[in-house]
């Protein structure tokens, strides 16, 4: 396993060459500890020194943990992946180069805690085989990969790292100079850079949740407003349609959004399913404007179930049927244990039910978009989609899918306690 920081210092780890982040520092505690002998010094002479100076000090560090590592209230750690630096991009093609899911197989929050007994720090100092392991969960707005953990076992210092298919281990934080991580959610522990959940757990938009991106500060990776796809670039837009169609979220709660503007065609949506051997369509989410109405249907193993179900066209929220203005659009696809809930510009719309006692939620395998000519035809539309299951009859549109996060409830500020 190779570790790497943008400097690292080099060891030997049995047979194989290994990068590993310094072990042997004083971290936070060495610094803390100075600090204090500067502030008791400070305070020891206040008649001799500017109060100023005195206040800086005590400003210098992030607050100190007010509990044990593992007593307080578990934190969820979202990690957003897919919007890093040109640079860290350039530098790291084997994490970021291509195909995240693929070349990205672990990430995990490596940490430095601190005894608020002892007030000493452990020593344990960001290991990677001590890190905490993030899973890999569905795929959040605008994100190449997404990790989550919740967790309580972090009480001070911490930093997020990733291992490639590679055995390779990058780290964000480091020494200055080195880390990757810069920004104000950066804080310097002497040469030091890491992240302090003290501080970020009161800077988090929902109350119990930490969104963080890798070596940024941001929280999360998208570019603009989610409820307004429309206006983000259309390098992202496409990307982040090509991402939902191969890899869409699965289980109870998953959802995302189908979008687009009028004139380009509202198109069908079939959401595939494996079960066994066969490539199932779940739903079938089929406008029909000429007809002035949707259907709905789902297939089994190769056969349409004949489980129809009509849905009235609503002009003022996708436009009149000749699919010739400017209206945009979105339908919200969500899963629920009875169905499949559609909801259009956010409104409650319609409920599918599935077709079977599993629901097929948990085996979502993809997601298919596509204008077919022959029941939606436009004037001057091309033909031939390649990406459609039957391009003889299909034509190209301006639809696109993008992923949610899931339902967020942030935790009650009465009973939460901090780190």
């Amino acid at each position: 396993m190779c570790v790497h920081r943008p400097v690292p210092s080099v060891r030997a780890a049995s047979t194989r060459r290994t990068m590993m982040p310094p072990e042997s520092r004083r971290g936070a505690l060495s610094f803390l500890t100075a600090l204090a002998v500067v502030a008791v010094g400070a305070v020891l002479f206040a008649r001799e020194r500017d109060p100023m100076q005195l206040e800086a000090v005590k400003k210098a560090m992030p607050p100190a943990p007010k509990r044990a590592a593992g007593t307080s209230t578990p934190l969820t750690y979202t990690l957003h992946l897919g919007c890093e630096s040109d640079d860290v991009i350039a530098k790291y093609p084997s994490f970021f180069g291509g195909d995240y899911i693929e070349n990205i197989v672990e990430a995990r929050i490596v940490f430095h805690n601190y005894n608020v007994r002892s007030r000493k720090g452990s020593n344990k100092f960001f290991k990677w085989k001590h890190g905490l392991v993030m899973n890999k969960v569905n795929l959040q707005t605008a994100d190449s990969l997404t990790f989550e953990l919740t967790t309580n076992k972090i009480n001070y210092e911490y930093g997020f790292a990733l291992m490639n298919k590679d055995g390779q281990v990058l780290y964000e934080i480091g020494k200055k100079g080195e880390s990757l991580l810069e920004g104000d959610c950066a804080h310097a522990f002497g040469p030091y850079r890491n992240r302090v959940i003290t501080s970020d757990w009161k800077r988090a938009k929902d109350l119990g949740f930490i969104d963080a991106t890798f070596g940024r500060c941001a929280a999360n990776c998208m570019p603009g407003d989610v409820n307004n796809p429309w206006d983000w670039d259309t390098a992202l837009k496409d990307k982040g349609s090509t991402l939902m169609k191969n890899h869409p979220p699965t289980g109870l709660g998953g959802q995302f959004i189908m979008y687009g503007v009028n004139r380009d065609g509202i198109c069908t949506m079939n959401l595939h399913t494996q079960r066994g051997t066969c490539d199932d369509i779940l739903t079938h989410f089929d406008p029909r404007p000429k007809e002035n109405r949707f259907i709905t249907d789902n297939k089994r193993c190769n056969q349409w179930q004949g489980q129809l179900q009509e849905i009235t066209w609503k002009a003022p929220d996708l436009g009149p049927v000749q699919e010739n203005d400017e209206t945009k659009w979105k339908f919200t696809f969500q899963y629920h244990t009875d169905g499949l809930n559609v909801l259009l510009n956010d409104v409650y719309y319609t409920k599918y039910q599935w077709n079977s006692q599993d629901g097929g939620y948990n085996t979502i395998s993809y997601i298919q978009i596509e204008y077919l000519n022959d029941k939606h035809f436009r004037q001057g539309t091309p033909w031939a989609d390649p990406e459609s299951s039957e391009p003889h009859r299909s034509g190209t549109h301006g639809c696109r899918l993008l992923a949610l996060m899931p339902p967020r409830t942030p935790l009650g500020a009465a009973a939460f306690q901090e780190p």
